[in-house]
């Protein structure tokens, strides 16, 4: 049995491919894009995008347009802090921070009558 001559390609020259932007370099044109011309629909930014060099579709504008605004609501809006969640308390009230102090002054002047003592002469002072 003969073997089969193999088939070869014709020789043929590559087009020479231009250089490729760097990764998101796109997203970055249409970001900036968006940024200068707030008020223009997704349609008109890509067609202004394409002018750049890059090409994108109006669908891909609007994805990207759509996750800028996604970002901003998400900063504005803080987290609630523990202190708004808590229940009000009476004016009243004194909390375990302020009583372990006033034990310390009570100690340091000796007791609880001393203490008040000197709480007394001060509300004298300061009327």
């Amino acid at each position: 049995m003969a073997k089969k001559a193999k088939a070869t390609k014709p020789a043929t020259k590559t087009p020479q491919a231009k250089p490729e932007a760097p990764r998101g370099a796109k997203t970055a044109a249409i970001k900036a894009a968006l940024k200068a011309n707030p008020k223009k629909t997704a349609r008109e930014i890509a067609e202004l995008v394409k002018e750049q060099g890059f090409e994108t579709s109006a669908n891909y504008v609007a994805t990207i347009k759509t996750k800028m605004k996604g970002k901003k609501k998400a900063k504005a809006a803080p987290a609630p802090t523990p202190q708004a969640a808590a229940p009000a308390l009476p004016k009243d009230a004194i909390s375990l921070a302020w009583l372990e102090k006033a034990k310390v002054l009570a100690k340091q002047l000796g007791g609880v009558k001393e203490a008040k003592q000197a709480i007394d002469a001060l509300a004298h002072l300061m009327d």
